[in-house]
């Protein structure tokens, strides 16, 4: 069930679920979960949905999970970065290498500005 078609009074116990559910962390490296790596990008849409639009949907607990969540994500070892050790680098002229994990980590970010109040363009 999305927050959406959830009852008001089933929201923030439902929140509090998809916030937890979304402490899972996933390589993103192998093509492993691939479902799973997909409905927590679904839930985490859906959670920045909700704070969006929600007012006053947090609470201590509910901030402490948060900060859970996001923590569990963002605070990470980074993933090897290969390179041929032939090749020269320029870093005016290269783009530096996208992390696979990162179509996923800007959800998170996104969320992490929002319950941190920062206003983006």
């Amino acid at each position: 069930m999305t927050l959406r078609e959830a009852p008001a009074s089933e929201r923030p116990a439902l929140f509090l679920k998809k916030l937890r559910m979304c402490c899972v962390v996933y390589d993103f490296s192998k093509q492993t979960n691939v479902k799973e790596k997909e409905a927590k990008r679904q839930t985490l849409l859906e959670i920045v949905e909700y704070v969006n639009n929600t007012r006053n949907c947090f609470n201590e607990t509910v901030m402490a999970d948060a900060v859970n969540m996001v923590s569990a994500n963002i605070f990470r070892t980074l993933p090897p970065v290969y390179r041929n050790p032939n090749a020269i680098f320029d870093p005016e002229e290269e783009d530096p290498p996208l992390d696979s994990a990162w179509p996923h980590l800007q959800v998170v970010y996104e969320f992490f500005f929002e319950i941190c109040g920062v206003k983006r363009r």
